[in-house]
């Protein structure tokens, strides 16, 4: 009996864990669990044609996107991650051109804007985290606040 329950207990705990992990990397082409915005749905009077073509260049964009990411982290030197990054930006200009190409003059400046919020958000995610300061101990290394030193 107790066999019974353990071999239950662990095959649920194996589907939650299966269907939790598939439904978080669900959400998102590149399969971080992040959902990312697209455009389609920002966009008003979308055609099916349109929607279709954006989705096909949404998903080529994430791929190639995807495998200049994993270049950039397995880059050894500076000026190759800085090559990389060049590469990334002409992508993203490439991709944007090939959007707009779909679209209307009206739907264009919509995607303009999503663009410009997108942007705007990215930024703003960019400036949290942990800042450089004099930290604990020698003030050498990393640290929280302002580069004030710790005081008991």
């Amino acid at each position: 009996m107790n066999t019974r329950r353990l071999n239950r207990f662990a095959g649920i705990l194996i589907a939650i864990t299966l269907s939790s992990g598939v439904a978080i990397s669900g959400n998102n082409p590149d399969g971080k669990g992040i959902p990312q915005q697209t455009c389609i749905h920002s966009i008003s009077g979308l055609s099916e044609y349109q929607k279709g073509r954006i989705a096909v260049m949404e998903i080529q964009n994430q791929t190639a996107m995807n495998e200049l990411r994993e270049k950039q982290r397995s880059a050894d030197g500076k000026t190759q991650k800085e090559e990389i990054k060049k590469q990334m930006d002409k992508q993203a200009e490439t991709h944007r051109n090939s959007v707009t190409s779909v679209l209307s003059a009206d739907q264009q400046k919509q995607f303009l804007q999503f663009q410009a919020k997108a942007a705007n958000q990215n930024s703003q995610n960019q400036k949290q985290g942990m800042g450089k300061g004099k930290g604990h101990g020698n003030g050498s290394g990393k640290g929280r606040g302002n580069g004030n030193r710790y005081q008991m």
